[in-house]
């Protein structure tokens, strides 16, 4: 520390102290936002704005549901989700070990 200007200390001390809580933010703040279907529906009309869940609603009809096409759906809709959470998870771990070390 001794030697290091402002920037250095943030970025060398309070940056991987906070990593794990920047993980956990990011996470609980995208997963709703992500998988928001109500304020869409209400707002939007155009069919090219749509969001994915409220795009996926297409493949549900009246008579008949193309259950194929539905899942691939939400297949491809849960890969930023599970990617984001694979990029996080590091921080998860680090974050739950550093409370049990003692010393």
């Amino acid at each position: 520390i001794d030697g290091c200007s402002e920037f250095q200390t943030f970025s060398r001390v309070m940056l991987p102290l906070v990593r794990p809580g920047l993980a956990t933010v990011t996470i609980v703040n995208f997963v709703p936002w992500w998988n928001d279907f109500f304020f869409p529906l209400l707002f939007i009309q155009s069919d090219e704005l749509k969001t994915i869940p409220l795009g996926m609603t297409i493949f549900f009809g009246q008579y008949m549901t193309d259950w194929g096409l539905l899942f691939a759906g939400m297949l491809i809709a849960s890969l930023p989700l599970l990617l984001l959470y694979l990029v996080m998870s590091r921080q998860f771990i680090e974050g739950l070990t550093a409370g049990a070390v003692k010393g």
